[in-house]
């Protein structure tokens, strides 16, 4: 039994005005070479496919070609596709049922019956061999806020879990690998590098410490960095973006590989991955502008880096951006941005009372409505908001 565990892609990502059509790419020719030599039974995909909830047809076109195109190459291995928090469930499951053709079930939505109970077995795929024996139970769990979860005592996310987990017992006769696929905060010691931490709020959590022995492995999305969940038994995993998609995320991307040994016990290897535009800040700690220059002037990379210069608060002269580009001309390199960096005891702090036309216009709704409510801005507010943008968006 083998699986491919990504998540997080963000098609149709724009970063100050340069889109990463090109990185996604050379992930997806990556990712199909990955498949070809592994021969997975099922590639998982944990949710945030796009970045927008209203994405751009090319993005969707790229989505959609892609998915074909692995099911052409290795139409025995199942897709198993959720949605994310930058989705919108109800634009990405219109062609669920067209996509069951290519052997993709894309589940979006909370399942329940006529009265309102949870309908644990339309979220729950087996993955059969080529004798047509049992390999494993997928139960595959999109994200959605607690409310949109059907009604029980405590935590509603917790017991949907549960629900999901104990019918999979019943149905795991061949006693088989059991996955869970999520994409939300799992409770504990998480590394947030690479997410601004005034905006992942409203991605409900969950505390897997009581069903850590109903499952073998859970496949999440939603969290950019690649790690395991402490004190988890190495079940719990979070496989991060496949390229980066913010300046923030220096550290190795890739796609995890899943297998079990006897006891069903999950083994896992990760498969880097490699873009032709990494996204590179210099210097790595702010500097003076013209110190900043100097670094800047002698980075002569063999890519062609998408470039953040990083620079202390007050350093910099008005027209520090035209200067800056002065110093590109001629590289294959290209500048994207400045940050302007406030120095404090602690440490550099980057400046968020003040942001340019262009930072502003790479903000979400949300992220724009945080900035301007501050703590005023409260959980509650953020799931109403949340909502309204969904249904103006469907």
């Amino acid at each position: 039994m083998k699986i491919v565990h990504t998540s997080d892609w963000h098609l149709g990502k724009v970063l100050y005005n340069q889109e990463l059509t090109e990185n996604h790419k050379a992930f997806f020719e990556q990712l199909s070479s990955i498949i070809l030599d592994q021969q997975p039974d099922v590639l998982l995909i944990c949710g945030d496919i796009y970045e927008t909830s209203n994405p751009a047809v090319s993005a969707q076109r790229l989505f959609h070609e892609t998915i074909l195109h692995f099911h052409t190459i290795l139409p025995q291995m199942k897709i198993i596709i959720i949605a994310g928090n930058h989705d919108s469930a109800q634009r990405i499951s219109v062609d669920s049922e067209l996509w069951e053709l290519a052997n993709v079930h894309l589940i979006s939505t909370i399942h329940t019956d006529e009265e309102r109970m949870a309908d644990y077995d339309k979220h729950i795929i087996t993955i059969y061999d080529g004798k047509g024996d049992s390999l494993c139970l997928i139960g595959a769990i999109p994200f959605a806020y607690e409310q949109n979860f059907p009604k029980s005592e405590g935590n509603r996310i917790l017991s949907f879990y549960q629900g999901v987990c104990h019918r999979m017992q019943e149905l795991n006769s061949h006693k088989v690998p059991l996955v869970l696929m999520g994409h939300l905060t799992i409770l504990g010691d998480v590394d947030f590098t690479g997410h601004k931490m005034d905006s992942i709020g409203g991605v409900e959590t969950l505390n897997v410490s009581s069903i850590l022995q109903e499952f073998n492995y859970l496949a999440l999305g939603h969290i950019h960095h690649a790690q395991f969940i402490h004190d988890t038994q190495h079940k719990v995993r979070y496989c991060g973006t496949p390229i980066a998609v913010s300046f923030d995320e220096p550290y190795k991307h890739s796609v995890s590989i899943v297998t079990f040994d006897t006891q069903n016990n999950p083994i896992i290897e990760e498969e880097e991955i490699h873009t032709p535009h990494p996204l590179i800040t210099l210097p790595e700690k702010p500097l003076p502008f013209l110190d900043a220059i100097n670094v800047l002037r002698s980075y002569s990379p063999q890519e062609e880096s998408f470039i953040r210069l990083n620079v202390i608060a007050g350093s910099a002269p008005s027209d520090a951006m035209a200067l800056a580009a002065t110093e590109m001309e001629g590289k294959t390199s290209q500048l994207l941005c400045i940050n302007y960096a406030r120095m404090e005891e602690d440490g550099p702090k980057d400046i968020t009372h003040s942001i340019t036309l262009t930072e502003f216009k790479e903000m979400t709704p949300i992220e724009i409505a945080k900035r301007y409510m501050g703590e005023r801005f409260t959980e509650e507010m953020e799931k109403t908001f949340n909502e309204a943008l969904q249904l103006l968006n469907d």
